[in-house]
């Protein structure tokens, strides 16, 4: 660990052990959407798959706000983090993901024989590193205006430092591709797949709140005392 970051950690560490409503909520998702593996082959699944998928994209900015305004230190409520930032968020995600993925698509039909799949995840990979440091940049600006060019910026500049960052990031979203894949093309799934499922998504998902944790602390420069826990 670079000792930079080391400090950072220790508070994105702090600050999501002592909100453990985040944690069962994740938990939560990751054991349904493990579940709703025993039903693939039914026409329960796409739909069960959906709604757990949407009920993900929803909650993800509804968790960046409850940390971001701990840090902040002035938490105010889970209904008013999500009126504050939700609907933007996935706007910004939409502007952000749109266009590389139509670039992608126009990629793909261009290359015949090619792998549209692999194109396309190689694409949501390479962008991801964006997304990481446009997310929270977002959040710090409060505003959706500049925050993609201002996070390429705040990529570009601390490249060099932040590699551990990047690099687990890579594990993260290839682990999540390769489990996702399996998930739609691979056999039966056991036990074992099912446990290795949740385990993937939780582990994800926390290692993501941590990096996004992490950059808030770097955006801001100055570390601050951990928030204390949430009461919502």
């Amino acid at each position: 660990m670079n000792k930079n970051l080391a400090p950072y950690l220790g508070y994105a560490l702090l600050i999501i052990r002592n909100n453990t409503i985040v944690l069962w909520w994740v938990g939560l998702l990751g054991l349904f959407s493990s579940m709703a593996l025993l039903s693939r082959d039914t026409s329960l699944f796409w739909p069960v798959h959906l709604a757990l998928s949407l009920l993900s994209i929803v909650s993800t900015p509804i968790i960046y706000g409850i940390y971001f305004e701990l840090i902040e230190d002035r938490y105010s409520s889970i209904p008013r983090i999500a009126k504050t930032y939700v609907l933007r968020y996935i706007w910004l995600i939409i502007r952000m993901y749109l266009p590389p993925i139509f670039l992608a698509s126009i990629i793909v039909s261009l290359a015949a024989g090619s792998d549209p799949g692999g194109i396309l995840e190689l694409t949501l990979v390479g962008f991801s590193l964006i997304y990481l440091f446009v997310i929270p940049t977002y959040y710090v600006s409060g505003t959706q205006q500049g925050a993609i060019l201002a996070g390429m910026s705040f990529l570009g500049r601390r490249i060099s430092s932040v590699g551990p960052l990047i690099l687990a990031v890579l594990l993260l979203e290839s682990a999540m591709l390769l489990v996702q894949h399996q998930r739609s093309s691979g056999p039966d799934p056991g036990l074992l797949f099912m446990v290795f499922d949740f385990l993937i998504y939780f582990c994800a998902s926390i290692g993501d709140y941590i990096i996004f944790i992490i950059l808030i602390f770097i955006l801001k420069e100055a570390p601050v005392s951990a928030p204390g826990k949430a009461d919502d």
